[in-house]
């Protein structure tokens, strides 16, 4: 089953991110293609420069793993993303800047279709 995950919320306000994860953590366990999709404040999270507090929140670096480990493909909405003042350059590794046609295509092609907007 392919299962898309949007996110619409601040990284550090809300704890959507965070579910979002381990949504996408457990689906990929049971053998389920996971795609996550940042629009609004949560485009925010995908920013390497990101220094938390709390290593166990470090939600650009748990991103950038799972990414390189092949469990979800990130899809960032670039015009979220230059509304923000995030360039291309601040993104972790693997994440692609993208827009509404592609939200549009996992739309259409997902089995299952997750919104957490808080």
């Amino acid at each position: 089953m392919k299962i898309t995950i949007q996110v619409m919320v601040p990284p550090y306000t809300y704890e959507d991110l965070d579910t979002a994860l381990k949504i996408a953590e457990a689906a990929v366990e049971k053998g389920h293609e996971v795609n996550l999709f940042l629009f609004a404040d949560s485009v925010l999270c995908i920013n390497k420069n990101i220094k938390p507090l709390r290593v166990d929140r470090n939600i650009p670096s748990k991103i950038k793993d799972m990414i390189a480990a092949g469990k979800i493909k990130v899809d960032i909405c670039g015009i979220c993303m230059d509304y923000r003042g995030i360039t291309a350059e601040m993104i972790v590794d693997g994440a692609n800047p993208s827009g509404l046609p592609e939200l549009a295509e996992l739309l259409a092609t997902s089995d299952r279709f997750i919104n957490l907007m808080a």
